[in-house]
């Protein structure tokens, strides 16, 4: 089929404009070995701003454009190591804003709906990073990276969603991507305005801390660099494999160090085995595990700040707290504020934010006393009926596991569970009873629950109101509610409930036998159980609905029908 006279007149003046582009990239060529004016520079980039609708046209320009800014940093436009004139320094700031120019266009053609535009606008600013930190490394000596031109491009990269998984692939793969994207989230974060708040930045920068999974914990392990002048360790810097001690101690804090007066080819440290990294060069902060740590743990408290009022973003860090986030933490006893707040909240989030809690005082030395009155508070009327219950008694078990708690509060603990498991599902019931019976099991001194006997309900001590676990006369009262349910409809529960009646000789139950039953569950465990013998019935049938038929119309006329049912 032959083309179009208006088709032939669009391919025509697509040729011109894309051989004008050839040509002022030939210009600036020549320009560039001859030193003349780069003014042909403003051309292709006016050009690109002019037709972002047309993407043949535009993927040239680009492509152009990027092909002059790499021959102008290799030939040393953007950084030299000689003396520089007034008219050099003047040039390459009018170079540098020509390049934010085409950074700030690159930035715009992130969501373009092309996708050899959209990935072009990803890749080329990557690529001239490269390219000028190798530039400024060698005119230097010194090796860096361009950190101006990595200040302009990565807050472009953490507020579009497209280009994020392409920074995520950048921060898992190379060490010193991920040390000074780290460094930077705090300045990009603190940039923002607590009124005009930035969700799309705050919920990527979430992501992307969510996704760092590669943090090193020897020395040993860095090794990828995006730069390749920073992959050179330091003269004086020792790579060699750590010993049993510095393994021991990769994940803490040496305080030994302190008193260590021996004497060290490197700088001493208070706060790191590594040496003092706040005194060492960027450089050679990016082959210490302390320096990592510490850029991370900078990038998480900085986004915390933001996500405390959102039950939802603070959800999903909690998730993963105690196994991503707080082992990569210079101090994990400074996320206690933001654990607090997270307390505050109900549901899943509250109950998450006492597992990070928990972790705290177990593992780093927190004192929280008021840990239990908290957690008690959580055993409202909903408890048993939310979709997270059995996440939350298999964070109660762990909580209450120590047997060197006081018994008054454990009875609290389960008078109230007893208390709620009157108006319980089944499937939250056969939670509680396994449950309650480990703890009478673990603590013998809470066995008079369950055989003090109440007289009336009226006269039963336990203050179901008071706040505090230690005030509520629980280890006065009994627990006859979980001895009503002996009578229980469902057969397993009313089976289950029969063990506080026997001698305590059989023994703990595993909890989490318990936690995942449902209603299908217990239907399905009935249906199938072996029926040993036959229930009995009634093999008297009825013959009518009502009783005796009545034969003729005068016996009916002397029914009574109160309710008008025959009316």
């Amino acid at each position: 089929m032959r083309p179009t006279k208006k088709r032939r007149i669009d391919q025509e003046t697509l040729e011109v404009e894309v051989n004008q582009i050839i040509r002022l990239e030939d210009h600036l060529k020549n320009a560039i070995d001859d030193g003349k004016s780069l003014n042909g520079l403003s051309d292709l980039l006016k050009i690109a701003e002019k037709e972002m609708g047309r993407p043949q046209l535009l993927h040239k320009c680009l492509y152009a454009i990027y092909r002059t800014f790499s021959l102008l940093i290799s030939n040393g436009w953007f950084n030299s190591s000689g003396p520089r004139s007034q008219n050099t320094i003047l040039v390459r700031q009018w170079l540098f804003k020509r390049l934010d120019q085409f950074f700030d266009l690159l930035g715009e053609l992130f969501q373009h709906a092309e996708p050899l535009i959209k990935e072009a606008a990803t890749q080329i600013p990557l690529t001239l990073l490269k390219q000028l930190s190798s530039s400024v490394s060698s005119a230097t000596e010194t090796p860096q990276i361009h950190y101006r031109t990595f200040r302009y491009i990565i807050p472009k990269y953490l507020r579009a969603k497209s280009s994020l998984a392409i920074l995520v692939g950048l921060v898992n793969q190379y060490n010193d991507i991920r040390w000074f994207t780290l460094r930077e989230i705090p300045r990009i974060l603190h940039q923002v305005s607590p009124i005009e708040r930035d969700d799309i930045l705050i919920e990527n920068t979430l992501s992307l801390l969510e996704k760092v999974d590669n943090m090193p914990k020897a020395k040993t392990e860095i090794k990828s660099f995006y730069i390749p002048e920073l992959a050179k360790p330091p003269k004086d810097l020792a790579m060699s494999k750590p010993s049993e001690e510095d393994e021991e101690l990769s994940d803490e804090d040496d305080w030994r160090k302190y008193f260590d007066s021996k004497e060290s080819s490197e700088p001493a440290d208070a706060n790191t085995p590594d040496g003092r990294t706040s005194q060492f060069s960027t450089h050679r902060k990016l082959f210490y595990v302390q320096s990592h740590r510490v850029q991370f743990s900078g990038a998480w408290l900085a986004l915390l700040q933001y996500i405390k009022s959102s039950p939802e973003h603070s959800n999903r860090v909690l998730s993963i707290l105690h196994h991503t986030i707080m082992p990569n933490l210079t101090q994990p006893i400074q996320l206690m504020d933001w654990i607090g707040a997270c307390i505050e909240f109900d549901g899943a989030t509250a109950l998450l934010a006492f597992n990070a809690l928990f972790v705290l005082i177990q593992e780093h030395n927190l004192d929280y006393p008021d840990f239990y009155t908290r957690l008690y508070a959580l055993l409202d009327k909903n408890i048993l009926h939310v979709r997270y219950r059995a996440r939350f008694f298999r964070l109660l078990e762990l909580f209450l596991s120590s047997t060197h708690l006081p018994a008054n509060l454990l009875a609290s603990f389960i008078k109230r569970l007893a208390r709620l498991s009157l108006s319980a599902p089944p499937p939250a019931i056969i939670m509680l009873i396994p449950f309650t019976y480990n703890i009478l099991k673990r603590h013998p001194s809470l066995m008079a629950m369950i055989h003090r006997e109440v007289a009336s309900l009226d006269l039963d001590p336990f203050l179901p109101d008071e706040p505090s676990p230690f005030l509520t006369n629980a280890i006065s009262s009994s627990l006859w509610e979980l001895n009503t349910h002996r009578l229980h409809y469902a057969a397993p529960i009313s089976a289950m409930a029969q063990i506080f009646s026997e001698p305590f000789t059989k023994p703990s139950y595993v909890q989490e036998d318990f936690l995942d039953h449902t209603y299908g569950t217990l239907y399905t465990a009935e249906a199938k159980r072996k029926i040993v013998k036959e229930p009995a019935i009634n093999i008297d049938t009825q013959k009518h609905l009502f009783g005796q038929r009545l034969e003729n119309d005068s016996e009916w006329r002397n029914v009574k029908d109160p309710c008008n049912i025959w009316i």
